[in-house]
């Protein structure tokens, strides 16, 4: 070296220390060493007016020796969520870290937030940020880096981790990409205990190094952090990533043009100190291409290292070139930081001078920050999955007085530093980690006092589920458990898996029907990676993930799960998820980029079989607030599954276990045109949707339909028998739509009919309103009880109405009108003319007790309530037809019948209590009727008048 060069090895060194003030380490460090640059992490900080204090106190030890030219530069790592190193709430504004801040899939808010990190770090007297994280992590690897990467895929960990070093930048900080080349991939090597990585150089260079390549092309990077990881496949002789001419030399100097600094990973790693100790690790890094040598903790290593590059030095071991360019660029970056007489102005550091902190003299620019904050928090929860409609939990809490939730939460790191009288922190002795999500806890408990419920919260661990668990899950109305790190925590999995099967989520179907019950809602909240339970969709009602456990974090959650605040985060590297409606949507195959090409194997329906696991299939997807959908509709679906041949039905399912993910109903109608096949009901298990299940029953049904019954035309839906597909009452959301749109059919709104179902109360007590008595008077009509069907078909043959639906209705009425003399079974009532006695019009009536019912299932489930027994009769009212001869009149002799059908009602006992009309059309005059004459709407559903010739479909 140049005798009159200002050379020290200590420019070329990042020390740190333990303590939270100047220690005599950190004091040698700067007086005897002359460092460059120190590292300061959690051993160092409890907050920002003591970090202040600490990093001036070393400035001015450095100040003091009149030898150093430029300040210390202090590096930090601040990644934002739970790897911070630094934390302090009332003084340091708190954000999401990487993976949470691209959910919120906004790279404008990324930039800003980047930007005001690096302004309070700078005010604080950071000058280097190590990051941002440039690695593109797997979804199945063992996660070492997790939410601290910006995604899965290049595109996304390029676009926002451009924004992010943009906005460090204009900050005021040196930006240091890490890890170089990329780890994302790495997995722990358990014999070395040290990362490994498996790509070849080429596999590095077209997917690990392609986001530093990015950056590096727009200028935003002043450093690169070299990986502490083994590299086998490119460097076999190097312990380390850091420590390799290929990697830093080579890849990023030559191939990449990087002419900013490079340090390394720290030293003090066991492999690298058992395999070459640490000074030859020092020359070999320096070698390879790094700039700063990072050696965080020991002082006795620490001089090992300066030694290593002072001897090195001498004998020639470190080549004059290679240390004086390292040298400049670490000087070329002091020349850029804050000076000497910024930082101290006065010449001297006055122990009385209290320290200034940011948000108090910048409160305008503070308040924006905590504003940035709060908006990244809310964007990025995530709710990945919400098929049962779980969310708002209060659907759950307002019906039901002093309703338990059960909030089970694991032992994980405490992020905050206690304090004593801290408003989180009780007088309860507490476990280590245990601490952690009580203010998630108290969130939940005092956040709707108008809402009566109470919070249980019990942490588990590795012991597994206890008999208190199990005691507490059984009480709970709701059950809400918090996973962190799953996959490199497998108690976690392994734990949630059993709750959810306490819940309800029991994967071998229940024989008994009448003793299943329905299942508990469970809520699962990945606290950090979304991909503990992504691909396990058959657990739990609800699945969120926050990305991070902060206080920050858990208050949007809480807000979420109330309903005050609209999760719209998105997985990065996954498909964007409809937020608006997670329940819905799912059949939508075309589309989807993640459809699963997949070809099941689909089998004939067998009652004896399948019943029960239908039932199951049936239970697992019910839809909240809808009692169409009750236990007495299957019941009754049961006698529609029996029908004798051709009549048909398809399954795709578990043939080991019995469970069904999947089942499609069909049914063929003879009509003047021909067969017309019917696909009447299509169910996919919640857990298995977008996996072409749906697409490959619907192939089934329409083969059946078309190639072995000779169909002419096909329909979706029917409304005789009447199954509705569609079980929602939002005239906007026919999630069905979408689906046999994606087959080519072209259904919209506009084919839809709405029709009603109307509920009339008390028969036994009801009469005849005196205007419609008055007016059926005037026109001199009177009503009989048909005994003779020719009459019966002549009126029919008179009617020009071509609704092949309602001469289905009349022939299968026809059949089984004078099979069983019983009031209990099918009656047409005739509207006969007045001087003539010609039938002008019909109506059917029926009960639930006569086999007509089957076709109608909902039947049974009308009024039902908690004083009605099996032997209670609900009567049914149907399919009115007028003479078009009397059109002028049709609506007073459609009124009659309807009356003349209530009055035989209530001639069958006191035990009619109630009669549903079926096949109303919605807002029109017969609504407004029946209304009058004392109905209520009970359920809206639609028929669907979408017909298609079998010539038009491709088998």
């Amino acid at each position: 070296m140049n005798s009159g060069s200002s050379f020290h090895a200590g420019q070329l060194l990042c020390g740190g220390f333990q303590g939270t003030t100047v220690t005599p380490q950190a004091y040698q460090l700067i007086v005897e060493h002359h460092v460059s640059s120190m590292i300061l992490s959690r051993k160092n900080a409890i907050n920002v007016e003591q970090m202040t204090k600490l990093i001036k106190d070393l400035q001015y030890i450095a100040y003091k020796q009149g030898n150093y030219k430029y300040p210390i530069m202090f590096a930090i790592d601040e990644e934002g969520g739970m790897m911070n190193s630094l934390i302090d709430v009332e003084n340091l504004t708190q954000y999401p870290g990487a993976m949470a801040l691209s959910a919120t899939g906004d790279s404008q808010l990324v930039y800003e937030i980047s930007k005001a990190i690096a302004i309070q770090l700078k005010y604080i007297g950071f000058s280097i940020i190590l990051g941002p994280v440039l690695d593109v992590v797997t979804k199945f690897s063992s996660q070492l880096l997790g939410v601290r990467s910006f995604g899965t895929s290049i595109e996304d960990v390029t676009k926002y981790g451009l924004m992010c070093a943009k906005g460090l930048k204009d900050g005021g900080m040196f930006t240091v990409g890490k890890h170089f080349p990329g780890m994302g991939n790495a997995n722990v090597d358990s014999l070395l205990d040290l990362p490994m990585m498996s790509e070849s150089l080429e596999q590095l260079k077209n997917f690990n190094v392609k986001p530093f390549e990015k950056l590096i092309e727009n200028g935003v990077l002043d450093g690169i952090s070299a990986a502490g990881c083994g590299i086998p496949n490119v460097s076999p002789d190097e312990t380390h990533a850091c420590l390799s001419p290929i990697i830093l030399n080579q890849l990023l100097r030559k191939n990449l043009n990087f002419q900013g600094f490079v340090i390394s990973e720290c030293l003090e790693m066991e492999a690298l100190y058992h395999s070459i100790g640490l000074g030859q690790g020092v020359t070999l890094a320096i070698n390879a291409g790094c700039d700063l040598v990072m050696v965080c903790h020991d002082l006795n290593l620490q001089y090992e290292a300066i030694d290593a590059i002072e001897k090195g030095v001498q004998n020639g071991n470190l080549e004059e070139d290679v240390v004086m360019t390292s040298y400049k660029r670490i000087e070329n970056l002091q020349k850029k930081i804050t000076t000497w007489n910024e930082i101290f102005p006065h010449g001297e550091l006055s122990a009385k001078e209290p320290i200034k902190l940011f948000k108090n003299e910048y409160p305008e620019l503070w308040a924006k920050h905590q504003k940035l904050s709060k908006l990244a928090y809310e964007k990025s929860i995530t709710l990945i999955r919400d098929y049962d409609e779980t969310l708002p939990i209060t659907k759950c809490l307002t019906t039901n007085k002093n309703s338990e939730i059960l909030i089970l939460s694991p032992l994980v790191n405490p992020i905050y530093t206690p304090k004593k009288n801290h408003e989180d922190v009780n007088d309860v002795k507490l476990y280590s980690g245990e601490e952690v999500f009580q203010k998630f806890g108290n969130l939940i408990s005092n956040y709707d006092e108008n809402l009566q419920y109470r919070v249980l919260h019990s942490t588990y661990t590795a012991h597994g589920v206890t008999q208190l668990h199990e005691t507490l899950i059984s009480k709970a109305k709701l059950v809400i458990i918090l996973t962190s790190e799953a996959s490199r925590n497998l108690y976690q999995i392994s734990i949630v898996k059993y709750v959810s099967v306490l819940c309800g989520d029991n994967p071998i179907p229940s024989n008994n029907l009448s003793s299943s019950k329905l299942k508990k809602p469970l809520i699962i909240v990945a606290t950090s990676s979304p991909y503990d339970f992504l691909h396990n969709k058959s657990i739990g009602s609800s699945y969120l993930c926050c990305y991070d456990y902060t206080n920050n974090a858990l208050e949007c959650l809480t807000r979420v799960l109330f309903g005050d605040l609209k999760p719209t985060g998105s997985i990065p590297g996954e498909m964007k998820t409809n937020n608006n409606n997670l329940s819905k949507n799912h059949n939508n195959e075309k589309k989807s980029p993640s459809t699963i090409k997949r070809k099941w194997l689909v089998e004939e329906f067998n009652l004896d079989r399948d019943w029960s696991s239908f039932i199951n299939l049936w239970r697992s997807n019910l839809e909240n607030n809808n009692n169409s959908y009750s236990l007495q509709y299957f019941k009754r679906l049961n006698g529609l599954i029996k029908s004798s041949p051709p009549q048909k039905h398809f399954v795709v399912r578990n043939s080991s276990l019995n469970i069904l993910y999947g089942i499609i109903l069909t049914w063929i109608s003879e009509t003047k045109r021909g067969r017309v096949g019917n696909i009447v009901y299509l169910l996919v298990d919640k857990s298995k949707r977008l996996q072409n299940i749906g697409k490959n029953l619907y192939n089934r049904a329409i083969r059946y339909l078309i190639k072995e019954q000779k169909c002419n035309d096909i329909k979706i839906g029917i409304t005789f028998p009447l199954i509705y597909m569609n079980n929602s009452d939002n005239n906007n959301n026919h999630e069905e739509l979408n689906f046999f749109n994606n087959l080519n059919w072209k259904i919209n709104s506009g084919n839809l009919i709405s029709k009603s179902m109307m509920v009339l109360n008390n028969v036994n007590e009801w009469s005849v309103p005196k205007k419609i008595l008055k007016e059926l008077m005037i026109v001199g009509i009177r009503f009989d009880i048909c005994n003779d069907t020719n009459q019966l078909l002549n009126l029919l043959e008179n009617t020009n109405d071509n609704n092949e639906n309602l001469k289905q209705i009349y022939n299968e009425s026809i059949k089984k009108l004078f099979k069983i003399n019983s009031s209990y079974e099918v009656k047409i009532i005739i509207a006969l003319e007045p001087n003539m006695k010609n039938p002008i019009g019909s109506i059917i009536i029926f009960t639930n007790k006569s086999e007509l019912s089957k076709f109608y299932p909902f039947i049974d489930d009308i009024n039902k309530r908690e004083d009605q027994h099996e032997d209670v009769l609900i009567g049914g009212i149907v399919a009115p037809i007028i003479d078009p001869t009397y059109s002028n009149l049709a609506e007073i002799f459609k009124v009659g019948l309807i009356s003349s059908a209530i009055t035989f009602l209530k001639t069958i006992g006191d035990e009619m209590k109630t009669c549903i009309m079926f096949e109303v059309n919605q807002g029109g005059k017969e609504e407004a009727d029946l209304q009058n004459m004392g109905f209520e709407k009970y359920a809206n559903y639609y028929d669907y008048n979408e017909l298609r010739n079998c010539k038009t479909f491709n088998i």
